[in-house]
């Protein structure tokens, strides 16, 4: 059962951060146990993503379609992180997490991956050219979607364009989404496991100890992230003329596993299946969802701004409106396709930081606690994409009714990867 599977990761978290705190030094020595978890969801989810979207492309046969879509996603996006920033902005502001924090009492955490990458955001020409793949293994090895995504809908556009001749092929990728969507069914068996290490190895490295200076931000944090979801979402519900509670009750689950491991990824097979039955086509779901993950992560987007405001305070550097505003800019560039560095939002925070004239230190002050937030923040993310799939369908005017999609949602959801899983 869905509710059988969510309460044995909620368990699994929960026993996870005691065994942490009980016994930090074994905490971080299973962590390999959380990492191997990860590595398999990552193993997974290219092979998803790719079969998925190039069957939703190729089963649509419309090129103009999918340009439409595409078009639609991205202004989508743009609006949603826009919001979002401002949201951040407001809270900042209001609640001015970075006041009276004494900076002697916070760890210093070393930044110098973090800043190796920084060049890469600030370049807009590198990243656009490396939409591009030059070489699709290796986009692939990288996880870099948007270079995936970009491949995939050449490559589905060139499948439609010899009709007959591309049916063995499509045959050959509908064949391989069921067989991925199978492994992922496999690959989650495991999920409380390292669920559980991963937790145990977060709170034996940090400890409760490093919240305590930065409660404030955290603080902050976790309230911005609750007005996305409870009033922000709610609008957009209510916009989209879709049910809020059952949006929610479709993902509460996903939302955990989402925040335990930290990682989307882990999530986006399943979130696909949902979707499809609660009334998004297909085609829609598998290129909606890849391309929100490193374009629309709406969680980490609020993080971003709260951040720097608090950065700036716990400094006392003065910012104005219109140094505000820049910042916002910045993070809306900075932002974008860049889910294949390590520690992508940190990178971001880091580079708009330094452009903005913001000590880069503060970034290694607050490292140790966004492990702690990330896990709200990609809760967040994941309720995003759930919105974001269903504009771009009722944009198209593709979205099933609600009592239709909502009926099959519920008679098919045992089926869903997270009940088999438990089982």
């Amino acid at each position: 059962m869905k509710t059988k599977f969510a309460f044995f990761i909620l368990t699994a978290t929960a026993l996870g951060a005691l065994f942490g705190y009980f016994f930090p030094e074994t905490g971080v020595a299973i962590k390999p146990l959380g990492d191997a978890f990860i590595r398999l969801i990552k193993m997974v989810v290219i092979p998803v993503i790719v079969t998925t979207l190039l069957v939703g492309i190729t089963g649509v046969g419309d090129i103009k379609r999918m340009g439409r879509v595409g078009v639609k996603t991205i202004l989508w996006f743009e609006i949603i992180t826009t919001l979002i920033l401002f949201i951040g902005l407001a809270v900042g502001n209001v609640l001015k997490p970075g006041n009276g924090t004494d900076l002697s009492s916070l760890p210093h955490s070393d930044i110098s991956t973090i800043a190796a990458n920084t060049s890469i955001v600030m370049d807009g020409k590198t990243l656009l050219l490396n939409i591009i793949p030059t070489n699709i293994i290796d986009a692939l090895a990288k996880s870099d979607l948007l270079a995936v995504i970009f491949f995939c809908v050449m490559f589905g556009i060139a499948l439609v364009s010899i009709q007959q001749e591309a049916k063995p092929v499509i045959h050959f990728l509908e064949a391989a989404s069921k067989a991925s969507f199978r492994l992922v069914n496999m690959v989650m068996t495991v999920a409380p496991i390292g669920v559980f290490s991963l937790m145990a190895a977060t709170i034996g490295k940090y400890g409760i100890g490093v919240l305590l200076p930065l409660i404030k931000l955290v603080g902050a944090a976790y309230f911005g992230l609750a007005l996305i979801l409870f009033v922000l979402f709610p609008l957009v519900a209510l916009f989209l003329k879709v049910r809020i509670i059952e949006a929610y009750r479709l993902v509460w689950d996903l939302m955990i596993v989402g925040a335990a491991t930290g990682s989307t990824e882990t999530v986006v097979p399943q979130l696909m299946q949902r979707l499809e039955k609660f009334g998004v086509p297909k085609y829609i779901t598998s290129f909606v969802i890849p391309a929100g993950m490193p374009l629309n992560s709406d969680g980490t987007t609020l993080y971003l701004t709260v951040a720097g405001l608090f950065i700036a305070q716990a400094f006392g550097v003065e910012m104005s409106w219109s140094q505000q505003l820049i910042m916002v800019l910045f993070f809306i560039v900075t932002s974008k396709g860049i889910a294949a560095v390590p520690s992508s939002s940190m990178v971001v925070l880091l580079a708009t930081a330094t452009a903005v004239g913001l000590p880069s230190e503060g970034v290694a002050l607050i490292l140790g606690i966004d492990r702690i937030i990330d896990m709200a923040r990609t809760a967040v993310n994941v309720v995003g994409h759930v919105f974001s799939c269903i504009a771009v369908a009722k944009w198209e005017g593709v979205f099933r009714s609600d009592s239709d999609s909502e009926q099959e949602y519920r008679s098919g959801n045992e089926q869903s990867v997270p009940d088999s899983a438990a089982t």
